[in-house]
């Protein structure tokens, strides 16, 4: 009997014990496993571009602490709005371990958490990008599209938040607006401004003026219907910020475009006018008829800055004489085949203007070169003198000038000459030099006495010469 009671109180202290124990160990499982984990991160574990595989919880926040001040030290950050890339103040972003961690998930990339406040966002948005407004909902998404470009931990990024604020806003106002007043409106033209008006200039598109005059029926367009609205196009493009990839300009001064802004156009030599359009917003063209002129306009979400573009340097290059020798010519007429031009010279700049009218840069965008167009003139090929009767008897020759520049001498009707030498004048076209001639003042066949005179000769019919009477 004792010993039954002994059996029994030994095995309830004995299940006593290991309930305990297996209570105590249990507890120390939940404690250490899941409200205190001390395992590491599993294989293939990133925080922001740390590696954190296999590390302990302790020892994978001193990675990611010290990468990230590091990427403090370095980092360089922008933000991008439309035309606009503003670097953005580091100073206003607080790294965020304890959510960091906590929030990693094992075998994969995980992001860096930054606190970036609104308030700092919008302080940040209006001092950079007037004359924008910015609504407490945009500056909302701004904020979080700053804080999804940061968690990457990229040392040097642009963090675009033009989608972010077209998405949320119906903003589309006119971004240039050209107006050549001298352009001959003709029918091929009015084909082009037709096929033009409404043209959508897409996001990273690159536009080619040959390539869109080839997808449309331009047989009735002229080179100069081609050439004029690509000026005015390449007029409109230099008050953006795209890009100009290819122009061209003719070889004389143009009449119906504003010097410095034509391009030129040729289908036959493949001349194209090429242009990008590095924004990711679109822009669409008009183009119409504006009275006796042309007008052209981009409208799209605004830019920050405003373009300006404007001309100077001007030099003129005077033209030479080209004279040229023509036997069709009256004497002592000069025809004017061409009329000489000035040629010119002339710069084109692009002002950068902010919000406030302040110039924050100037580029040289062009320096167009037109050569002059030189004079011809067309001159007899021989040019008579009246001659001059000097005091033995003798003249003055006149002068003779040909086309190859050589001169000589030529007789007067009526003068009484004597042997004569013809000399070559110099090489130039207008040099004309004069021969020497003189005379002996005698006829050749005269005789040495006035009065000694040969007895004439008769001859009978039959061409007998018949006896002097003498």
């Amino acid at each position: 009997m004792n010993n039954k009671l002994l059996g029994t109180t030994f095995a309830a202290l004995l299940g006593s014990t290991v309930l305990f124990f297996g209570v105590t160990q249990a507890g120390s499982y939940v404690i250490d496993e899941v409200v205190f984990p001390t395992d590491g991160f599993a294989d293939q574990t990133y925080i922001g571009p740390f590696d954190v595989s296999n590390l302990p919880e302790e020892e994978a926040a001193v990675t990611v602490q010290t990468g990230v001040q590091g990427w403090f030290d370095e980092a360089h950050v922008n933000i991008k709005l439309q035309d606009a890339v503003v670097p953005f103040p580091l100073e206003a972003v607080q790294f965020n371990t304890d959510r960091t961690l906590t929030t990693a998930q094992d075998g994969t990339k995980n992001g860096l958490e930054f606190d970036v406040t609104e308030e700092a966002v919008g302080t940040f948005l209006n001092q950079q990008f007037p004359p924008f407004i910015f609504s407490e909902e945009e500056v909302t998404t701004v904020t979080g599209t700053i804080r999804q470009h940061l968690a990457l931990g990229r040392k040097d990024q642009i963090v675009d938040i033009t989608d972010a604020l077209v998405a949320s806003s119906t903003i589309e106002t006119t971004i240039t607006n050209v107006t050549f007043d001298n352009a001959e409106i003709s029918e091929g033209m009015r084909t082009l401004i037709f096929a033009l008006d409404g043209y959508k200039i897409n996001p990273k598109s690159t536009f080619s003026f040959l390539e869109f005059v080839e997808g449309m029926d331009a047989s009735a367009v002229t080179e100069s219907d081609l050439t004029t609205v690509a000026s005015i196009l390449y007029a409109s493009i230099l008050q953006t910020n795209f890009s100009v990839d290819e122009r061209s300009i003719g070889p004389i001064i143009p009449v119906t475009v504003p010097l410095g802004l034509e391009s030129s156009i040729n289908r036959e030599l493949g001349v194209d006018f090429v242009f990008t359009n590095p924004n990711s917003t679109t822009f669409t063209l008009n183009i119409n008829e504006a009275g006796n002129g042309l007008n052209a306009s981009l409208t799209g979400f605004p830019f920050v800055y405003r373009y300006e573009t404007t001309t100077g340097n001007l030099e003129e290059f005077p033209p030479k004489t080209i004279k040229q020798f023509s036997a069709f010519v009256n004497q002592n007429t000069v025809q004017v085949k061409t009329q000489g031009v000035n040629g010119l010279q002339v710069a084109v700049f692009k002002n950068v203007l902010s919000g406030t009218d302040e110039v924050i840069d100037t580029m040289e965008v062009s320096k167009d070169f037109y050569p002059p167009v030189h004079k011809v003139e067309i001159h007899p090929l021989t040019v008579t003198e009246s001659t001059e009767a000097t005091g033995d008897g003798s003249s003055t020759p006149s002068e003779t000038t040909g086309t190859d520049g050589a001169t000589g001498s030529t007789e007067s009707p009526g003068t009484n000459t004597g042997d004569s030498t013809d000399q070559p004048a110099a090489g130039t076209d207008d040099e004309v030099s004069n021969g020497d001639s003189t005379g002996s003042g005698r006829d050749a066949g005269s005789s040495a006495g006035a009065n000694d005179k040969e007895d004439e000769l008769q001859y009978d019919k039959g061409g007998n010469l018949i006896p002097s009477s003498k």
